[in-house]
């Protein structure tokens, strides 16, 4: 009996001649107007490579630490080119050169375009490089994967590779909780995230591939499948497996404690049922249905189990689910058999309403329970997270504020990343904005934004048309529903959360997008495929250009690897103390990707080791140069320049603007007032006296400036500080704060600000020197006496820097 019940004979025989015509496609049957070439014959089987070699880059991106990475990014980036070589090659094959042609192509490969234009004034130039890696990768996939899809069923069969993948990465992710393999932040304080290693993304994952399970779970009753070329034939085991695979992936979603993602997901499934076929509505529901409580119950259970020490127990309750669904799919096959799609369809009213009534009941009933269970309510509702809602809000104040500040191009991919601490309202760490749309923004100002939101209303004005066109079957909706709903699960998320910077992710999104565009080109009835009847002699530019293209492409990102590959090797050479031979290899690295701070900054440390300051000092600039807005890389500046006779001035100019980039940085005022005082410190030595004064005063004024950056906070941004201890005077201020003052000849304040430096262990020692010091000069002997003995347990070079420190005087003796 067919799946589909109710359906007209007009609408069968419609579904079975679109099924026809595509499987004719599919099957390399000549359509109107193509002329079968030598080129066709020699380069058709490029097709074949292009379609399966997407397949592979697809189903294991995942599995290479999601492609969040650079490295796995350049190398996927080069997959990709020659995927796009091969689809070229097999296009040229069949004389057709188009490139683009539809709103689609053109505002998706303006994306990258804008990524790589905003590079030219990024705040971090490396960074800015590989976020073009990756907005060009999406390119490849997106264009690769409209040209390959040629048919329903090639479409079905990359939304297949999809599903599989993320079965695995949901099965890892249960194996990662029960400790049977090891993935580092697989699952953490009870939350699984498997090899994405980020609950909230695996969420936004799951509940994407979760509706495209649903549609293939439907499909499997209702298409034939086992096409030789592109069909990933699953006909014997019909709808088992789906429901199988349906079950654990909406368990590991569930098991993600994802908030925002059940909230997205809620959204996403209502969209789903209101835009699927009527015919399919119900049969899918049920198993909906079903999977959700069979799957809700069997995480809660197995997660308790996991978190009680018993792994097993916990499998054996995955293992009883999964029987329990299997079961359950058998009973809607044998009820379905016996007319239960007809029967709901005659008794639809009376369903609905009967479900409606639930609905109430359980409402009603949650209701009362809550007025008698006010501590559990109160529980409950600790547990929602309003706390990151909250922070995320600041989150995009901020990033309003850097977009202000460079509304056209924005700062370059990683901008964010870059300079958000010198934005911040507060302190807080997060090297992602947790909303793409935002994150897009600060990068490529509103440039980039208009050219992303320009993907999203083509695309979904492509579906729209493709769903409302007049040729398109049940089988052919349903195809493009699940293909636009998934894609807005993607999109919905990503608005919340960074799921998109992770590759792995994005393609996923990007080929969405792809097959879309490629359903519009084959639904065409081959638009593109039609030519002249008469012969025309290959054109060779073409295939020229592209190659040359695709060979720059591949250069680009070998190049950035074997920048990589270099830098991986520097650790383990300065392990072994070859200075000389990691000061080459960086400079090797600097070679293939002169755009990466990182290099010049780890040269620059090297050459101060060895004492070379001036080389030292040149890579560092370098590093200031390519990385504007980072504060460490001028407070290595800083340290560069007191190799310089004269290079206190320099070295607090570089302490004061790594202060500016990140003024709620306790370390910064740290670092500051230790530069303030070496610099007084050593004008004292020289009998620069007026300006070892300036500098005293100003590293006196350092709690000042704390004091005065804490008082902006209001109450809320308080409560939100929690990556750091609130910001305050710590022991290492005060230490230089005390020392200056009793340069200064302020020694009662020095003196209550050098016991106050006692209190933290790591300038202990140095408070207790200082302190005996001021004693001495105090007339106080014996209590200097004690104190250096004290400090001399702590530092045996004490002693020495007492008489060092006692020969210097003051600003007034």
């Amino acid at each position: 009996m067919s799946m589909i019940s109710g359906k007209s004979n007009k609408t069968k025989n419609l579904s079975s001649g679109v099924k026809k015509r595509a499987l004719d496609v599919g099957k390399g049957k000549k359509t109107a107007g193509i002329k079968t070439t030598t080129e066709m014959v020699r380069w058709g089987f490029s097709r074949t490579l292009a379609f399966w070699g997407l397949a592979v880059l697809l189903f294991f991106s995942h599995y290479f630490k999601a492609l969040y990475f650079p490295p796995q990014q350049e190398r996927a980036l080069i997959f990709a080119a020659v995927i796009f070589w091969l689809v070229w090659l097999w296009k040229w094959s069949r004389q057709d050169s188009i490139f683009l042609a539809d709103p689609l192509d053109y505002f998706v490969l303006v994306f990258p375009a804008v990524y790589l234009f905003s590079a030219f004034q990024a705040a971090n130039y490396g960074l800015a490089v590989d976020e073009v890696v990756k907005a060009a990768l999406c390119f490849l996939i997106y264009w690769s994967a409209s040209r390959l899809v040629r048919n329903e069923r090639d479409t079905v069969t990359i939304l297949q590779v999809i599903y599989l993948s993320a079965a695995g990465v949901a099965l890892a992710g249960l194996a990662a909780a029960t400790n049977m393999i090891y993935i580092n932040r697989g699952f953490l304080f009870g939350r699984i995230c498997s090899v994405l290693q980020y609950p909230n993304t695996l969420a936004s994952l799951l509940a994407a591939v979760t509706l495209i399970g649903l549609y293939l779970w439907r499909r499997a009753g209702t298409v034939e499948t086992g096409s030789p070329f592109a069909g990933i034939n699953f006909k014997c085991i019909n709808q088992y497996l789906y429901a199988a695979a349906n079950f654990l992936l909406f368990a590991v979603f569930i098991g993600t404690k994802s908030q925002g993602g059940f909230l997205v997901f809620l959204v996403a499934i209502t969209l789903f049922f209101i835009v699927i076929p009527k015919s399919d509505r119900a049969p899918v529901f049920i198993h909906f249905v079903a999977c959700c409580l069979f799957s809700s119950l069997t995480i809660w259970l197995f997660l308790h189990a996991v978190a009680d020490g018993k792994t097993g127990l916990a499998w054996l309750w995955v293992l009883l689910g999964l029987v329990i669904v299997l079961a359950a799919q058998w009973l809607y096959n044998y009820f379905e058999s016996r007319g239960l799609p007809r029967w709901i369809s005659e008794h639809k009213k009376i369903l609905l309403a009967a479900f409606l009534l639930f609905v109430i009941a359980c409402l009603i009933g949650a209701g009362i329970y809550a007025g008698g269970h006010g501590d559990i309510v109160k529980t409950g509702i600790e547990k929602i997270h309003f706390r990151s809602a909250i922070e995320r809000m600041y989150f995009y104040h901020d990033a309003l504020k850097m977009f202000r500040e460079r509304p056209i191009l924005g700062w370059g991919g990683g901008g964010w990343d870059e300079a958000y601490r010198a934005y911040q309202g507060y302190f807080y760490n997060s090297d992602k904005i947790h909303g793409y749309y935002f994150q897009v923004m600060v990068e490529t100002g509103v440039v980039g934004l208009l050219a992303l939101l320009g993907i999203w209303a083509s695309f979904l004005k492509l579906t729209h048309r493709l769903y409302h066109g007049s040729k398109t079957a049940v089988a052919g909706k349903f195809l493009i529903s699940v293909i636009t709903v998934a894609a807005v699960s993607l999109g919905l998320h990503a608005a919340i959360d960074f799921d998109l910077s992770l590759s792995s992710l994005a393609l996923v999104l990007w080929t969405m997008f792809g097959l879309a565009r490629g359903a519009g080109i084959y639904s065409g009835a081959g638009a593109e495929d039609k030519k002249s009847k008469k012969y025309v002699p290959p054109n060779y530019v073409v295939p020229v250009i592209v190659s040359a293209a695709s060979i720059l492409v591949i250069i680009f990102a070998g190049s950035l690897v074997l920048a990589g590959n270099y830098s991986a090797q520097v650790g383990t050479k300065v392990q072994i103390q070859n200075i000389s031979q990691s000061m080459e290899t960086l400079k090797k690295a600097s070679g293939y990707n002169p755009f990466t701070a990182d290099y010049h900054s780890n040269l620059a440390r090297l050459y101060q080791y060895q004492g070379n300051f001036e080389e030292g000092i040149y890579h560092a600039q370098k590093a200031v140069g390519l990385s504007k807005y980072n504060a460490i890389r001028y407070v290595e500046l800083a340290n560069l320049f007191w190799g310089k006779e004269d290079g206190g001035e320099e070295a607090v100019n570089n302490a004061e603007k790594a202060l500016s980039l990140a003024p709620f940085q306790v370390e910064r005022y740290e670092f500051l007032a230790a530069t303030y005082f070496k610099a007084g410190y050593n004008d004292l030595l020289k009998g620069s006296r007026d300006t070892a004064k300036y500098y005293f005063e100003k590293a006196a004024g350092v709690p000042d400036r704390i004091e005065n950056i804490a008082a902006t906070l209001n109450d809320t941004e308080k409560k939100l500080w929690k990556d750091a201890p609130m910001i305050c005077p710590t022991a290492a201020v005060k230490l230089n704060v005390g020392k200056s003052l009793y340069l200064l000849g302020r020694w009662p304040e020095a003196d209550q600000t050098l016991q106050a430096a006692l209190a933290g262990e790591e300038v202990k020692g140095e408070a207790m020197l200082w302190l005996a010091v001021l004693r001495d000069r105090q007339g106080r002997t014996q209590e200097a006496q004690d104190l250096l003995a004290e400090a001399e347990k702590l530092s045996p070079e004490s002693a020495r820097k007492y008489e060092e420190i006692g020969s210097v005087g003051t600003l007034t003796y």
